[in-house]
């Protein structure tokens, strides 16, 4: 009975439209979106170009101070500034006419540089350009040491050798990126893809006055329960799986920056298991609370309530850990559940297979699912949450 009531209650999730939309589809859209972002934002289009304004008066040695930038495009506008604001160029740059004559007698010269901070393109030739004027200072600054017969290392005191520490990988923007995102939306695929059906699965049934005809089915109360949890925790596991999948081959074949920080080499075959697994043990840890917070609640509405902050506490890790470093997580990140899975995600990203921080994740999350069913368990026993 409880194994038929399990297959029962998979087949009708399964059939529903909207627990597919949300479980299947909508992760994989997500999942889909979000790589080819963070792909262009690695992928830089060495043939687009950026339009600089600037005086009339000061066009021509503009271009000279920009040899080597080709994709900025000097253009003369009669206010540079309205030309920005207009979208006819992404910065100005101002100087003062006969500037390359004060510089030659010693003067100090005061370049505007005005753009949108705000605006990506406008960002970029801001960079750009201060990357110009800081080399050309360099050369005039040298001008004049070799002008009064000084030594150039006057001007350069210091010189700064910046060395990663850690593991030894050419790729660390890929491998940041990935180790930001990818755990986020796995963990937010189980859980928008379990949420419709553990909110179904008691608080519906309570709606729909099926409830008590199902308590009256020669079926005990826990063997419902188990089945009503393992159908939320696979449907949950589902979405999980299918998002590692798809986000693996689209890193594969739809991306060329990402991909490079997505080679573990002969460690993959160990790694994908592995996650695959930690995956399953989290979904049955957020099948059993929010199996939880739908037997406490009357209606579909009031469970709507109490699981969408549980849906939500899946970003805390982005927000906490974004910034951590791979050496400074601590026993603390793996046994905290949510924390847990972000940690163990990252490290498995960045070819890192620590077995003491795997028991530690999977203890915790064991310790949980047991804490939370056994919470849910008691709660359904009881007519006063599981009649209306």
């Amino acid at each position: 009975m409880f194994l038929d009531m399990y297959l029962k209650e998979m087949k009708e999730a399964l059939r529903d439209r909207r627990t597919l939309i949300l479980s299947v589809f909508l992760p994989i859209l997500l999942l889909t979106g979000l790589t080819l972002f963070y792909e262009s934002m690695l992928t830089t289009d060495e043939n687009e170009t950026y339009t600089l304004a600037v005086d009339p008066s000061f066009s021509k040695d503009a271009k000279g101070l920009l040899d080597g930038f080709n994709q900025m495009e000097v253009k003369s506008f009669d206010d540079p500034i309205k030309a920005v604001q207009e979208g006819e160029a992404a910065a100005a740059l101002q100087v003062n006419e006969g500037f390359m004559e004060k510089i030659e007698k010693g003067e100090q010269v005061t370049f505007n540089l005005s753009g949108d901070t705000y605006s990506q393109d406008s960002s970029f030739t801001i960079s750009q350009i201060e990357s110009a004027l800081t080399l050309f200072e360099k050369q005039v600054i040298q001008e004049r040491l070799q002008n009064i017969k000084a030594d150039s290392k006057l001007t350069s005191p210091l010189q700064v050798n910046i060395k990663e520490v850690g593991l030894d990988t050419d790729n660390g923007a890929s491998l940041s990126i990935l180790s930001l995102f990818l755990p986020m939306i796995i963990t937010m695929a189980i859980s928008t893809g379990a949420y419709p059906l553990a909110s179904d699965l008691f608080a519906g049934e309570k709606d729909r006055k099926t409830m008590e005809a199902l308590l009256m089915t020669p079926v005990s109360r826990e063997k419902i329960l188990v089945a009503k949890w393992l159908t939320i925790s696979s449907i949950g596991a589902l979405a999980g799986i299918i998002s590692i999948l798809v986000v693996t081959l689209e890193l594969i074949f739809l991306t060329d920056e990402l991909r490079k920080g997505f080679s573990f080499g002969n460690d993959l075959w160990l790694i994908l298991p592995i996650a695959l697994s930690i995956t399953v043990l989290f979904s049955m840890f957020l099948g059993a609370l929010q199996m939880s917070a739908s037997i406490i609640s009357k209606t579909v509405k009031e469970s709507q309530n109490y699981l969408s902050p549980i849906t939500m506490l899946v970003i805390l890790p982005t927000l906490f850990l974004g910034g951590t470093g791979l050496h400074e997580l601590t026993n603390k990140h793996f046994l905290l559940p949510i924390f847990n899975i972000f940690a163990l995600f990252k490290e498995l990203i960045y070819g890192v297979i620590d077995i003491q921080n795997i028991f530690l994740t999977a203890s915790s999350l064991i310790v949980s699912i047991i804490l939370f069913f056994a919470v849910s368990r008691i709660l359904f026993l009881k007519d006063k949450w599981v009649l209306n």
